[in-house]
């Protein structure tokens, strides 16, 4: 069976939403499926036909989690334009996401259960990592000439951790995210940081 046999986007999203509620609340072992259904207000019947397990639906809802992010795996590093225009880009398409209260609800809830289960760790770590789109712009523009890294995998990772640090993991606690002007203050230093550390050094006049 399909994770959606019926092409009822909308219904599909009451049941996700609940079933982050759920396994928030009480964790994927102790969630129930009969809570779930009555969360979204469905059926259980029609919770069945949209996802046959519990395990399918917590796969769901790492598949949905790791969908939002497809702005990030879209960048592309475009040969002598502007460094700090293409890191800023990438770091925006980072941020906007982290600025959706959903994702960080969701994130909430799949890290947590992560730490009680190492399986589903693994399978979530593999979905949602996108540490390698942001080596290979960082590679590429090394090679282009633009920056001076000899580590694009730190590098890259030095990255992600200067925008999460602010933007990310303090949320995890609160639950809450970050203002336009927050995220933007966040992307603009950790751009400034990155290119402080592997910019290419000054032309004397």
């Amino acid at each position: 069976m399909n994770e959606c046999s019926a092409p009822n986007a909308s219904k599909r999203a009451q049941i996700i939403d609940a079933a982050v509620a759920e396994f928030q609340e009480r964790g994927f072992a102790a969630g129930s499926m009969d809570r779930i259904s009555a969360r979204a207000q469905v059926s259980k019947r029609t919770l069945y036909k949209y996802f046959e397990s519990k395990e399918n639906l917590f796969r769901s809802i790492v598949l949905e989690l790791s969908s939002r992010f497809s702005e990030v795996h879209e960048m592309r590093y475009h040969k002598g334009r502007d460094i700090r225009e293409q890191l800023t880009e990438l770091a925006w398409a980072e941020g906007r996401i982290l600025m959706s209260p959903d994702v960080i609800a969701m994130s909430r809830m799949i890290i947590s259960e992560s730490l009680r289960n190492p399986d589903l760790a693994a399978t979530a770590q593999g979905k949602l990592d996108k540490t390698s789109i942001f080596v290979a712009i960082l590679k590429q523009a090394h090679d282009d000439g633009q920056l001076l890294i000899s580590d694009p995998e730190q590098a890259g990772k030095e990255f992600i951790g200067l925008i999460k640090a602010r933007a990310f993991w303090p949320m995890l606690f609160t639950g809450d995210v970050l203002s336009q002007e927050e995220m933007a203050d966040t992307i603009e230093s950790s751009v400034r940081m990155m290119l402080s550390r592997y910019g290419l050094p000054a032309t004397p006049e």
